[in-house]
């Protein structure tokens, strides 16, 4: 009889956690070499206590109870079986191009962090199919909004920086790079509709498409420029919201990078800033103001440098002009709020050359801020031919400032006796600030009807229409305060205490100068040119209609006014907005126009969020 013995079954030379990890594993005792390399607990270990040693003897010779060495042989095969994971998703590309080992932290790996590399990632396969534009587009916006009203992060949410962090690299990841024709139809858009606006006027067309061909053209300035040219005028059908996502990346390029201010920056920031105003976001239109005037003090934008070449000094100018402009409508008189209106003294630049020199680079010097003095013999020194619209423009808003810092101080000062005396001879200063601007203007330069139809279908026509726009809306903003009831004006009982005849005049100042406006937008809106412009125009066209109305309701038989014919004026006030500034915050003052509405004596009217 033969028995078979049965054969010895031969050892596993496979330690448990290299089998759940289905990894070869060399046997090595103690520990394995797979388990050593990686930190894992490995079955091998004769100090861990392992399932098939249940009865087994200590090292020190007493006995472990059962229950103890189950929970430990649990706690080994629940490592093995789920031991942490040690390889990274995937590597940054720079780590990957360089062949190096990457950590694959966010939002920086270890070793970018460490050699100061920019530190980005592939997205995946999975993240590039399975993003919708319209999903992308909800997870952008609801990463600008998120936090509170103004699109600013709470807090709390600030205190999450990694999450914070974390959210803006997703966004980037989910931004599909802009097309080529879209970019270049961004270009021709921005050069033939939108680069006449005095605040955009600081890009040299030349300069920037030789930029972008050589494959320099800075991210977040592109960026902003395809948000503001897709808000402003029509790149495509889906274009303005990938517009509004290419804002915010742009915004969170500069944001990330904050140590190292450059002129492309800043001139990225104009755009966004803009951007957020025509899009009603003003409260991020006022910090990132502050921020562009930090870069610009830090780079001396507002000193001349004349090592550089006449084209660098001309944009520099211009960008830090176009500041300043920002800072006057941000600030309205407020001087808690200004960094540059309250102290013109501080930009020592000469004003914007002309649009012909700027673009074929003729060097020219041009006035300073300040107008030059009278001649001795009492005459106003005629206008340099050096001397364009834009640099009119600069000036005409200086007055501006100086005349809204005047009459916000002065109401908010609560004048008595003798302060309110000085209140003629002041604006007469004023009044003659304005009428040097305009007696200095050359024969082509005034507005009359020949000089609109000859810009009626040219870019240039928003900055002559503005600077005479403007002129006449500084003599409202200087004569309100004398109009009883009005929000910018004195007590009622002050205006009582003042001369009557300074008070007609400030009446007949504010109608006249109103009545003009409403005659020059129906002038522009009948020859059909009118061009985008600035949110300025919504602006004007809006206090141009409250002072018509208010005018009607308080003072209908002095300046012999019927509803229907201030209606009509209304009406041709109406049309140019519709025009002029698309975007959120022109329609709002679309929708504002309407609800002037006058009642017996008070004229019920809402005033605008913006450039008071």
């Amino acid at each position: 009889m033969n028995i078979s013995i049965p054969p010895i079954k031969k050892p596993s030379n496979t330690c448990v956690t290299c089998r759940a990890r289905k990894v070869r594993c060399d046997g090595t005792r103690d520990v394995c070499q797979n388990c050593s390399r990686l930190g894992f607990t490995c079955s091998y270990d004769d100090s861990v206590p392992h399932h098939h040693h249940l009865n087994s003897a200590s090292p020190a010779g007493g006995m472990i109870s059962s229950g103890t060495a189950a929970s430990d042989a649990l706690n080994i095969h629940v490592v093995a079986a789920h031991p942490p994971r040690r390889r990274v998703r995937q590597a940054c590309q720079t780590c990957h191009s360089r062949k190096a080992k990457c950590s694959g932290t966010m939002p920086k790996c270890d070793r970018c962090r460490t050699h100061g590399l920019n530190c980005v990632y592939r997205p995946s396969k999975r993240a590039r199919t399975s993003t919708t534009p319209g999903a992308a587009t909800r997870d952008s916006l609801a990463g600008d909004t998120s936090g509170s009203r103004d699109g600013y992060l709470s807090d709390q949410s600030r205190s999450l920086s990694d999450i914070a962090e974390n959210g803006a690299l997703a966004t980037l990841r989910h931004l599909p790079p802009p097309e080529e024709t879209l970019i270049l139809k961004t270009f021709e858009n921005f050069f033939r509709h939108i680069h006449h606006i005095p605040l955009f006027s600081f890009l040299h067309q030349a300069s920037l498409m030789q930029r972008y061909h050589s494959g320099s053209m800075d991210r977040a300035l592109l960026l902003s420029l395809i948000g503001i040219t897709s808000l402003l005028t029509d790149l495509g059908h889906g274009a303005r919201e990938y517009g509004n996502r290419c804002v915010s990346v742009a915004e969170r390029l500069i944001l990330r990078d904050l140590d190292r201010p450059t002129v492309l920056k800043i001139q990225a920031l104009v755009l966004i800033i803009k951007h957020r105003i025509f899009c009603r976001r003003f409260s991020d239109a006022f910090m990132l103001t502050g921020l562009a005037s930090r870069f610009a003090a830090a780079l001396r934008l507002n000193h001349e440098i004349p090592k550089l070449c006449f084209l660098a000094q001309e944009s520099r100018r211009r960008l830090m002009w176009s500041l300043f402009m920002i800072d006057i409508g941000m600030a309205a008189g407020h001087p808690d709020f200004t960094l540059w209106a309250h102290r013109p003294n501080m930009i020592d630049l000469k004003l914007p050359c002309n649009e012909r020199n700027f673009e074929y680079d003729l060097p020219e010097t041009t006035e300073a801020l300040a107008p030059p003095p009278m001649l001795p013999d009492g005459t106003l020194p005629p206008l340099s031919d050096n001397v364009g619209f834009l640099a009119l423009h600069v000036r005409i808003q200086w007055i501006r400032s100086k005349i809204l810092a005047f009459t916000k101080s002065f109401v908010t000062s609560r004048p008595q006796g003798a302060d309110l005396q000085s209140l003629p001879r002041r604006c007469e200063e004023l009044q003659a600030d304005l009428d040097a601007f305009e007696q200095r203007l050359p024969g082509p330069f005034r507005w009359t009807s020949q000089n609109l139809k000859l810009r009626a279908y040219h870019p240039r026509l928003c900055v002559f229409l503005m600077t005479h726009i403007w002129w006449r809306q500084c003599h409202c903003d200087l004569y309100r305060i004398a109009l009883v009831g009005r929000r910018e004006s004195l007590s009622k009982r002050a205006i009582a205490m003042l001369d009557p005849a300074f008070v007609r005049r400030c009446r007949e100042q504010c109608y006249e100068h109103a009545k003009a406006m409403a005659d020059m937008f129906a002038e522009v809106t009948l020859d059909k040119g009118v061009p985008v412009s600035d949110l300025d125009l919504p602006v004007c066209v809006y206090q141009c209609a409250n002072t018509l109305y208010y005018t009607l309701a308080a003072y209908p038989d002095e300046f012999n006014l019927s509803p229907a014919g201030v209606t009509e004026m209304a009406n041709n006030c109406l049309k140019i907005v519709k025009k002029s500034a698309p975007g959120p915050a022109a329609a709002a003052i679309v929708s504002y126009l309407p609800l002037l509405v006058c009642r017996d004596e008070t004229c019920i009217y809402i005033d605008t969020l913006v450039y008071s």
